[in-house]
């Protein structure tokens, strides 16, 4: 318990810290989630990293503007179970770019992230999560909730997931703007050691006004997730974008360390 304190004060502190003295903008990664959460008193450490193969859209990287192509987005996270079904985290989001410098983004706090029920007692094992987004003035004045609902089901050999995601602005010039849906979904089956998946993303625009489907961002990423030892796991992907509004190629990793 001393040992997982000690991981937890020590998130808080760089959060704080990174809060007052680096620059913002918005860092997100590829995943959806399940069901499952991490048991009473465990720790979990994770790397995220996203990188922008091919791209024909441009980007506002911290005060300028650039090609999109060669964004690279990194995440430092920490998890930590209070209870066997309710866990909180943090995020640290740090983007770079060819045209520019490793720069800090923000921080975002995973309020909760609840399982409703008992595995099997329902049709779907459901679970809930809460992620606030904690910006700079210096960047932007718009602080944002999200709200993503947890369904994943067995059927055996595959596991699907399905994450509905609600978003909305709760300051700033933005405020007025409605809740934005986006989902994550993915199919997995084992294939020997590892797990293999396809997935899907996208961002739909505001209830009752759904953006053109140009505009819309939609992408498919097969990717395959295995073991290295006890304690860590690696999830691979290579996501294709479907719309005019999405990028071309790019590719993820999300390394985690179990304590």
């Amino acid at each position: 318990m001393i040992r997982t304190a000690r991981v937890v004060t020590a998130l808080i502190t760089a959060a704080l810290w990174a809060t007052v003295h680096l620059d913002s903008a918005q860092a997100r990664g590829f995943k959806v989630y399940g069901y499952n959460t991490s048991p009473q008193g465990e720790v979990e450490a994770a790397y995220w990293f996203t990188h922008v193969l091919q791209s024909g859209s441009t980007y506002p990287f911290f005060g300028q503007t650039v090609e999109k192509e060669g964004l690279s987005q990194h995440a430092l996270e920490v998890e930590y179970g209070v209870t066997d079904r309710w866990m909180v985290s943090g995020y640290l989001d740090f983007e770079d770019h060819p045209d520019g410098k490793l720069q800090y983004a923000q921080f975002r706090a995973v309020m909760s992230r609840y399982r409703l029920f008992e595995q099997g007692e329902r049709f779907m094992d459901t679970a809930i999560y809460f992620e606030y987004y904690i910006p700079q003035a210096s960047y932007q004045r718009d602080e944002k909730l999200e709200a993503r609902l947890i369904f994943e089901k067995d059927l055996l050999p595959f596991v699907v997931r399905l994450n509905p995601i609600f978003e909305k602005t709760l300051s700033g010039a933005d405020v007025g703007e409605g809740t934005e849906l986006e989902y994550a979904a993915g199919v997995y089956t084992p294939v020997g050691a590892v797990k293999v998946g396809l997935e899907a993303y996208g961002k739909l625009g505001e209830f009752g006004n759904w953006k053109p489907w140009d505009a819309q961002e939609h992408y498919v990423f097969p990717d395959v997730e295995f073991r290295l030892g006890r304690h860590v796991e690696m999830n691979l992907g290579v996501g294709v974008g479907l719309t005019k509004a999405s990028d071309d190629l790019l590719v993820k990793t999300i390394i985690e360390y179990e304590f």
